[in-house]
């Protein structure tokens, strides 16, 4: 077995610590997802910072640093997956679009 440590230091608060996450693999897994278990702890990371955001477990910017991203990059991996990074809906959208019609009334 091999072991993974998710070290979730970005995610933690410097005054607060860090916390490892170890979990177990064989290499039979490994060998299956063709990759190492560096690169498998990464995988989960970031798959984990997904489903925490899209779940609204996690903000965007934390979520991004879970992921070990800036948010511009976060945000265009949700972009490149089809994930809404922005959830409007249509009467939010529609009084944002009003307020702003009514400022450029006002330029």
């Amino acid at each position: 077995m091999s072991l993974i440590h998710l070290n979730l230091e970005r995610f933690r608060l410097k005054t607060m610590g860090t916390e490892t996450i170890t979990l177990e693999v064989s290499q039979d897994m490994l060998a299956a997802l063709k990759m190492g278990a560096t690169d498998l702890g990464d995988r989960i990371r970031l798959l984990a910072a997904i489903a925490f955001f899209q779940e609204k477990q996690l903000s965007l910017g934390k979520a991004a640093e879970l992921a070990g991203l800036n948010r511009l990059e976060f945000m265009d991996l949700l972009a490149q997956k089809g994930i809404i990074v922005f959830d409007y809906d249509a009467s939010a959208l529609a009084t944002d679009l009003a307020g702003i019609a009514e400022l450029g009334n006002h330029g």
